[in-house]
């Protein structure tokens, strides 16, 4: 089978595995209160973006109609 793991032996993927456990493990986690901070600035970003977004494209589009740009 094409791109499967039939070829792979079964020491390296454990070896793998293990690595990936052990990485994990050094990670620092956020505490829940962290992770809803950030989660709430990321929305908020985005809003923002999406708002300064639609203020261009209203922008624009009110100049090409108003000035028959395109036809």
């Amino acid at each position: 089978m094409p791109g499967g793991t039939d070829n792979i032996p079964q020491t390296i993927r454990r070896g793998f595995l293990h690595e990936v456990w052990v990485e994990l493990q050094k990670t620092t986690w956020p505490t829940p209160k962290e992770a809803w901070r950030l989660t709430t600035v990321v929305i908020g970003v985005i809003v923002a973006v999406a708002v300064y977004v639609g203020a261009i494209d209203y922008i624009l589009t009110f100049l090409t109609k108003r000035f028959d740009i395109i036809k």
